[in-house]
């Protein structure tokens, strides 16, 4: 604005300087009138549709529903007319900082809480099929004490039996237990935010008296010490590691466990985990001799005509009566129990491998090799062209039609 100035001082009129600079003679009369380099402050923000309700937002994400979807359901039946874009921009910083801000260690008292993580560990070969190898480690949150189990399944009853193993390994049972998003454990979030928990296992947590827990959604830090647990199990036992078989690794993971996992100082409560861990027996729920939660899952099949039941890719033989039948399939402490209402009527042992037959002679004993009902060979058709039929008639009839003709001609 300093030539405006200057062309002022050299005697130029408004208008000869609004013609020089561009500048409208308004514009020139208020910096003639101001000298000096204007100053702008920023612009005040526009209001925004979610203005009134930033706070809701706010605390639904402090209680972890970070949906889009689901929160801007919740934001609309308060009478917020935003839209989809308008609270995900408005949510994707936050979301951020969320992930990024930093963390406060949370230790917990004695016998109240232990994390769990169930996932793939890798591969074992089988018979030489590949089958996935899934690992099953529970970590007591304030020794640091480790149960480790490896299994070729993830089913529901592994999971829960490998829990059940883990009590009676470690003398008791926590207040409560943190779990990831496991579809074992939880079947999804209601329209309102609410867990949908398998009903199965939430059975199974009131039968051993803990509390399920889910990790917060975008952070995994607060299942820290299981997850430090893991990476320990990867670097010091499963690195290199060789076996025979399943088994075979998994007494060598028992071994470990004993002798190396839980005989360590822990690298931050700078504590032997073991001598930990009997103090932080004291504290736990006794199993008090109870049973095994009374958990017999079985699926349903229909014998094949030639007495089979299929079964996790394999066949498992039946006794030939109960062909074309309505059966259950249980497995039960490593067998394949076959019922037919409520008669056993075959049980098997669970073969590891894949696409494979197993067979009991006496299932099929005195088979019927008979006919199955259904006609033997091809209808055939046969067409015969008949021959032409000749009247037999008595020579006097020829007689008859030949004399009046031959008469005839005679007169003529």
């Amino acid at each position: 604005m300093s030539d405006i100035q200057a062309l002022r001082h050299k005697g130029l009129s408004i208008s000869q300087i609004s013609q020089l600079t561009g500048f409208n003679r308004r514009t020139v009369r208020k910096y003639l009138a101001q000298p000096g380099i204007p100053e702008y402050g920023p612009r005040p923000a526009a209001p925004s549709k979610l203005d009134p309700f930033k706070d809701y937002i706010h605390e639904r994400l402090q209680a972890g529903v970070w949906n889009m979807v689901v929160l801007l359901r919740e934001l609309q039946e308060r009478g917020c007319t935003g839209g989809y874009t308008i609270l995900k921009e408005y949510v994707h910083p936050l979301r951020q900082e969320a992930q990024s801000q930093a963390v406060r260690r949370f230790e917990t008292p004695p016998g109240f809480q232990a994390q769990i993580d169930w996932g793939d560990r890798g591969t074992v070969e089988v018979d030489g099929q590949k089958q996935p190898l899934s690992g099953f480690v529970l970590t007591l949150g304030h020794s640091r004490a480790l149960f480790c189990d490896l299994a070729t399944d993830q089913t529901l009853v592994t999971f829960l039996r490998m829990h059940e193993e883990a009590f009676r390994h470690l003398g008791g049972v926590p207040q409560e237990i943190l779990y990831d998003r496991l579809k074992t454990v939880v079947l999804g979030i209601d329209a309102r935010a609410e867990i949908i928990w398998h009903p199965i296992f939430r059975d199974f947590a009131r039968y051993w008296g803990f509390r399920p827990r889910l990790c917060h959604a975008y952070r995994p830090q607060t299942k820290g010490k299981v997850e430090s647990g893991i990476r320990y199990l990867r670097s010091s036992f499963l690195c290199g590691r060789q076996a025979k078989s399943v088994d075979d690794l998994r007494a060598q993971l028992r071994a470990w466990i004993a002798q190396i996992a839980n005989r360590r100082v822990h690298g931050t409560t700078h504590q032997v985990v073991y001598e930990a861990w009997q103090q932080e027996k004291l504290h736990l729920q006794p199993l008090a001799g109870r049973a095994p939660y009374p958990y017999v899952p079985e699926q349903q099949r229909r014998v094949t005509r030639d007495a089979f039941v299929s079964y996790q890719t394999n066949r498992y033989s039946v006794p030939w009566q109960a062909a074309g039948q309505e059966v259950a399939v249980r497995e039960i402490d490593g067998q394949v129990q076959i019922w037919r209402g409520g008669e056993q009527i075959a049980v098997h042992t669970l073969c590891p491998g894949r696409y494979q037959t197993i067979s009991l002679a006496g299932h099929h004993a005195d088979i019927p090799l008979g006919s199955s009902g259904r006609p033997q060979g091809k209808a055939r058709v046969t067409i015969r062209a008949d021959e032409p039929q000749v009247q037999v008639r008595s020579l006097s009839v020829y007689e008859e039609v030949c004399l009046p003709q031959a008469e005839g001609r005679s007169a003529a």
